[in-house]
């Protein structure tokens, strides 16, 4: 029975998320709040009539802001809510400041830290309340055959599991070290059921992130060798054009320059996480 409880309470919540993001995507809040302020200035007799003959003027209004308005970070008539949820993604090299710039986020909006090798090595590991996880099950069998692009899904899978968890729903999120490749990123864009708002590229060159990371303090330990950290910069390397490519055709991308001390940094991050998200989606005015 409790089995029964607990995937109709996982289909309900997913329910919300879609509804949450769809809500979203088509600015339906901001379009409700915009009828209900003329409305009030206007007091027309005949409300039904006045909502019939004036929704899709102002819902064209709201969205030609969004898009004239997104290009240069203003937007007259949309401002986000104290409450608006941050589902971030930063992504860049590995040296680039991204765990560094995900943990300041977290700490400035109360969201939810997710790093992916975190879940990497719980599933690897093994959970002992679930030891029959068959996502778990997925990303070990992905690891043990070295198969790239299944433990990309299997990864994909975990983590989409894990935003729909409440205090992820509640507070929002941000995501490092996941996606790693262009079909990763198809993955969490086209296929999540709440998907990121905001994507952000850690632009940094190669040099100045090997030079972070051979003098950090973890470097001799496991996994933090130079031999690792160039096999990280050729996987990089190997996916950044076709990853560029993909994300100059999304809404959600913003580019923040991270070569500059990490207060700069968090300072530029901040300022450009802060503006309203425009629209989500595919870019229509980009071949």
């Amino acid at each position: 029975m409790s089995e029964l409880l607990d995937k109709d309470t996982l289909r309900f919540t997913e329910y919300a998320a879609e509804l949450m993001v769809y809500f979203e995507r088509h600015k339906l809040i901001e379009i409700s709040k915009k009828i209900l302020v003329e409305l009030a200035l206007e007091r027309p007799e005949l409300v039904q009539q006045w909502i019939g003959a004036n929704i899709k003027r102002i819902a064209s209004e709201i969205y030609k802001d969004c898009l004239l308005g997104g290009k240069d970070g203003v937007v007259s008539m949309l401002n986000l809510s104290a409450g608006y949820l941050y589902r971030v993604v930063i992504f860049g090299r590995r040296g680039s400041g991204r765990k560094t710039q995900a943990i300041n986020l977290a700490k400035r909006f109360n969201l939810v830290y997710i790093d992916a090798e975190n879940l990497i090595y719980q599933c690897l590991r093994g959970d002992d309340e679930n030891p029959n996880d068959p996502l778990a099950r997925e990303l070990q069998r992905s690891f043990y055959y070295n198969n790239c692009d299944a433990k990309g899904k299997a990864l994909a899978d975990i983590i989409s599991r894990r935003i729909i968890h409440q205090d992820a729903l509640r507070r929002g999120w941000v995501l490092v070290n996941f996606p790693n490749t262009v079909n990763d990123f198809k993955e969490i864009m086209e296929h999540w059921k709440v998907p990121p708002n905001k994507l952000v590229y850690m632009k940094c060159s190669e040099k100045i992130c090997l030079k972070r990371l051979l003098n950090s303090a973890n470097i001799g330990a496991p996994y933090h060798t130079c031999s690792y950290y160039n096999h990280e910069m050729s996987f990089y390397n190997a996916h950044e054009k076709r990853i560029e490519n993909y994300l100059r055709h999304r809404h959600e991308t913003l580019y923040v320059n991270s070569e500059g001390c990490s207060d700069e940094v968090k300072l530029s991050l901040l300022s450009s996480i802060a503006k309203t998200p425009y629209l989500l989606g595919e870019r229509k005015d980009i071949v």
